[in-house]
């Protein structure tokens, strides 16, 4: 219970104060009186802890905000990686095999035989102005004791003739049998044909240093063929 003491001590004293001084101060009313202690009393009444409307202490005051804006973290540089380094354009090497595992056709030997530089192969082919022809032969055998059907048709196999550097590809050989490059037949028991490549290259390239016919089934293996 606050002390009525106290209470009565602090109004008096509001009352001196209201009314002492050296300046002139008009007489208050008996209702302005009332008004003045009313006043007074709720001050005190709001400190003592038995009076409900008291003022309560803020445990917690709020924080001021700051009025400096936040600073935006910065964000972490994305550092380029390397690109990757572009192919030199060179064809990936290619396994080395033989012409027959490299073919696989059951029953079937493939040999390279010889080669030749001509003008005119046949009376279907000839070589145009300023062209000459390079015509590989190879022998095609049965090793079965059966009829062989042979069909290089579909396969695709490509046929590379580098002469002294330079490199060209085949050209259709317009014989019975479709040439080597679509070969199309059908071997008797034990027998063998002849089969060709047939070449279309520059005239100035009819006297070579060096000629190199590669047989390539793309993306599984190649045979290279030192001609001579």
């Amino acid at each position: 219970m606050i002390n009525r003491k106290c209470i009565l001590s602090v109004c008096l004293c509001l009352v001196m104060f209201m009314l002492a001084g050296c300046v002139q101060v008009r007489e208050l009313t008996e209702e302005e009186q009332d008004i003045i202690a009313e006043y007074s009393a709720g001050i005190v009444l709001q400190h003592a802890e038995s009076y409900k409307k008291r003022l309560e202490k803020q445990e917690n005051p709020a924080v001021p905000e700051s009025s400096q804006p936040p600073q935006a973290t910065a964000a972490p540089e994305n550092t380029p990686e390397p690109a990757p380094a572009e192919g030199s354009g060179e064809e990936p090497s290619l396994t080395q095999v033989s012409l027959d595992d490299l073919y696989q056709v059951s029953g079937m030997k493939v040999e390279y035989t010889s080669y030749k530089s001509c003008d005119n192969y046949t009376n279907q082919i000839e070589a145009h102005e300023g062209e000459w022809f390079y015509v590989v032969n190879f022998r095609v055998s049965n090793t079965t004791k059966k009829p062989l059907k042979v069909d290089l048709s579909g396969r695709r196999i490509k046929y590379l003739l580098n002469v002294d550097g330079s490199e060209y590809q085949a050209h259709p050989s317009f014989l019975d049998n479709g040439g080597m490059d679509f070969l199309e037949t059908k071997i008797p028991p034990g027998a063998s044909e002849k089969a060709a490549v047939v070449f279309r290259v520059p005239e100035k390239a009819k006297n070579p240093g060096t000629v190199t016919l590669t047989v390539r089934d793309e993306g599984k293996c190649e045979t290279d063929i030192p001609l001579k």
